[in-house]
């Protein structure tokens, strides 16, 4: 009987065992991987895969369509994923958490990686999920531009941030404050408070925190945050001895707000419902950290006028992105088999082309289209999340003008269904907004910005400017004002700093109290910026302060959004990589751009040249004068050309190498080294070239050649004229760059700047060396006081002898 009962007793514990292995291992099928980033350019993901290895983090890469994902670990919880996503967002990444389901069980090694994924790179494309729908939040990390400091028992300090209008933000936002303060633990009552939109969120106290650079995590209530600009003020009251009166005055009183510090926001997109009004949504993500989210489709034999369309929404993308990297990818028809269909897709054709497969959704409703274009958007058949929109027409002129008002937004509020007929004087009707040289604050976006709270509070502004203009010498800003009335009028005050530098100040007045104005020259040591950064620094200290009697009525000062920049700017005439795009551009639009491209081009060098017109496109504000020729279509032109190729695809180039700086060699298999560039004999033959130099047909006028021996070597080519961090590295007029991004540059023309300088009396650099070597301003000085001792003493001892 005993015996019976042990089995029993044994077969109930193994069962027991076996149901809570078998929900073990169901559990198991379920883990978290980090995405921390999605990258196109082989450099610039080698650069953060191997940053993230010499960290410590368990990153893998998995080629995708279009790309390579970078992937932090596989955990087996959430909670994990999450604190992984904090360090890396603290570094810098942008994260996504993804659910992943296996057919395997994730045995996660000491590394964080799937013990399977260690053994084989094979292994990381199978082991690779599809990603479960909605189950992640987008996140954006927005850093603090520069420290600020505050001085004084009271202060304040004022910063922005920007959501996006299709986000829906979510619960976990935060402000992660990063601070150093001077010694305050003999005073307990210290405090900082952080306001949202001018809403106290959060109170701290400062007397248990460490001197420098302490953090404080602020959680930031999604209740409180607007779409469009935010503000974060930061109001303190800071003491360091229990004397009032001069507390206040006392330098060594201060907190500086770390530039490490920023804003996390945790986000949903809104989901884009069908009509065209929504456009660039959500083909383009303008906030976001990749925001182009489509290709373009052209047909296999596409013509110049649908390239063109092309160019032209790809442009578009680039001036509605003007400060983020955008990577467009333009693709043949038949390219789009060996991508990953669910995604989003720009489709520009004709009826004779809708035939192919990816014109299945509208194939049946297509009208006649002889004398107008069709803009219509669908669901993609492969998944109702994504969209697929389609610019149509038999008339080349009326498709360039389809694509042309999809870069007009008054036009695009208009277009309220799925579908839009366009005919071509739908886009010659309207009038572009004439360009001007005054830039306000609204027209960046701000509002009025209200900095409440005695004696120091502040508020900084920036704007950006092309880099091969210069300002004017009549240059200026205009600062309308308004401030509360119960000041003492006799102290209160304003400072304005450029850069970081003052610039003017001035005492506030009490009859000017409801509508005061500061006008500020811009000195002419800023007329080369790129750009320019405004700071008010307000001192308010109320009427009849008693520095022993804290009482005192609502002080506050008013920056009105109508600050006016006043930058009338010249162009810089030299010709030089480090002053592009902006040479191809003239009263804010492409300054008859012609792109010269291969008569058999791929989709390698479609996407090239996207991303070199949406790289200009930066710096436009409307898209025109843009068109696209194949190489043997070129002969004299009065337009600034840009040409992209070899010599092999693109006759072009063969027919202008002897105009070049630096040219193929009889063959075109190799570039010949020149007296300012010296290249190696097997070094020559795996590099590409960017030169800059005069038009053939017009000396007016730029030629931009882009080329290289092989297709294979301009793919380095591509991201210095796509990549914004990249792009600031060119100079010169002519230059090389090999396999490894290393650039070669050279000035085969002289600079007429360098020429204007060499004329003068001192040159700028014999002026730098005497301002930054004091020891020879202090040997300079000795040596003449020894000169005029032993002229003194000559004469004494001659007037002695006499």
């Amino acid at each position: 009987m005993k015996k019976i009962t042990c089995i029993i007793i044994i077969f109930v514990v193994l069962l027991n065992s076996s149901a809570v292995i078998a929900q073990a291992a169901s559990n198991q099928n379920i883990y978290y991987v980090v995405q921390a980033g999605f990258y196109e350019d082989a450099a610039v993901i080698e650069e953060s895969y191997n940053n993230l290895k010499t960290k410590g983090f368990p990153v893998y890469k998995f080629t995708v369509a279009g790309g390579t994902r970078l992937y932090v670990g596989n955990y087996k919880d959430m909670q994990t994923a999450k604190e992984v996503a904090n360090k890396l967002q603290a570094l810098g990444f942008e994260t996504l958490i993804h659910t992943q389901e296996s057919t395997t069980k994730p045995m996660v090694t000491s590394t964080g990686l799937p013990a399977d994924i260690i053994n084989t790179a094979a292994n990381i494309a199978a082991e690779a999920p599809k990603i479960t729908a909605n189950t992640q939040n987008m996140v954006k990390n927005i850093p603090m531009s520069e420290d600020a400091t505050i001085k004084g028992i009271f202060g304040g300090h004022s910063i922005f941030f920007f959501v996006d209008e299709n986000w829906q933000v979510k619960d976990d936002c935060f402000l992660e404050l990063v601070f150093s303060q001077s010694e305050i633990k003999k005073y307990k009552n210290s405090t900082l408070t952080v306001l949202v939109n001018n809403v106290p969120i959060k109170s701290i106290t400062l007397s248990d925190k460490a001197d420098y650079k302490a953090i404080e995590k602020i959680p930031l209530p999604k209740e409180q945050i607007i779409k469009g600009y935010n503000s974060i003020k930061f109001s303190t009251y800071h003491r360091i001895t229990e004397e009032s009166c001069t507390d206040d005055l006392n330098p060594a009183n201060w907190i500086t707000l770390h530039s490490e510090s920023y804003i996390h926001i945790e986000y949903e997109e809104i989901p884009d419902k069908i009509g065209i009004n929504d456009y660039p949504y959500p083909y383009l993500k303008v906030s976001a950290l990749e925001p182009v989210n489509c290709i373009i489709a052209v047909p296999d034999r596409a013509n110049n006028s649908q390239i063109t369309a092309a160019m032209v929404i790809a442009a578009d993308f680039g001036r509605r992105v003007p400060y983020n990297n955008v990577d467009v990818k333009v693709v043949h028809y038949s390219d789009i088999k060996n991508i990953d269909e669910n995604t989003n897709f720009i489709v520009i054709g004709s009826s004779a082309d809708t035939g192919d497969q990816i014109f299945e959704p509208i194939r049946k409703e297509l009208p006649d289209l002889k004398n107008r274009a069709l803009i219509k958007e669908k669901a993609s058949p492969n998944d109702t999340s994504k969209r697929i929109l389609y610019l149509i027409s038999d008339n080349d002129e009326m498709l360039l003008t389809a694509a042309r008002s999809l870069t007009l937004d008054n036009l695009i509020l208009q277009m309220k269904t799925d579908t839009q007929f366009i005919l071509k004087n739908d886009v010659e009707n309207y009038e572009a907004e004439k360009q001007t040289d005054i830039l306000t604050l609204k027209d960046l976006g701000y509002e009025d910005t209200i900095l409440k709270g005695i004696f120091y509070q502040q508020a900084t502004y920036t704007i950006n400017l092309p880099r091969n203009h210069r300002l004017k010498k009549d240059s200026s800003i205009k600062i309308p004002l308004r401030y509360a009335g119960a000041l003492d009028f006799d102290k209160s005050s304003v400072t304005v700093y450029l850069n970081n530098i003052p610039v003017t100040n001035k005492l506030l007045s009490k009859d000017r109290a409801d509508n005061d104005e500061i006008t500020v020259k811009i000195p002419e040591e800023f007329r080369d910026a790129d750009s320019l950064e405004l700071k008010l620094i307000f001192y308010l200290e109320p009427h009849d302060f008693d520095c022993k009697n804290w009482r005192y009525g609502d002080i506050w000062a008013l920056i009105s959004k109508d600050t006016s920049f006043n930058i009338p700017q010249e162009v810089i005439e030299d010709r030089f990589f480090q002053y592009y795009p902006d040479m191809f551009i003239k009263n804010g639009t492409f300054d008859d751009v012609l792109l010269v491209i291969p008569d058999k081009v791929n989709q390698n060098y479609l996407t090239m040249a996207a991303n070199i017109t949406a790289f200009i496109g930066h710096s436009v504000s409307r898209v025109e004068n843009l068109s696209v020729i194949k190489g043997t279509e070129l002969e004299t032109t009065h337009n600034n050309i840009i040409v992209i190729g070899t010599p092999w695809d693109n006759v072009a180039i063969k027919n202008l190498n002897d105009k070049l700086y630096i040219k193929f060699d009889k063959n075109f298999e190799k570039f010949e080294p020149s007296d300012k560039i010296y290249l190696l004999e097997d070094y020559s033959r795996g590099l590409s070239s960017l030169q800059l130099l005069a038009s053939p047909f017009n000396s007016k006028k730029h030629l931009m050649v882009v080329t290289a021996a092989e297709e294979k070597n301009l793919m380095p080519t591509q991201t210095y004229l796509k990549d914004l961090a990249f792009n600031v590295q060119l100079s010169g007029d002519g230059l090389v760059i090999d396999s490894d991004g290393d650039i070669y540059s050279a000035y085969f023309v002289k600079p007429k700047q360098a020429a204007q300088d060499e004329s003068g009396q001192t040159s700028p650099k014999g002026k730098i060396r005497l301002r930054d070597n004091p020891q020879f301003i202090i040997y300079l000085i000795f040596f003449l006081m020894i000169i005029i001792i032993s002229v003194y003493g000559l004469i004494i001892i001659t007037r002695s002898k006499e």
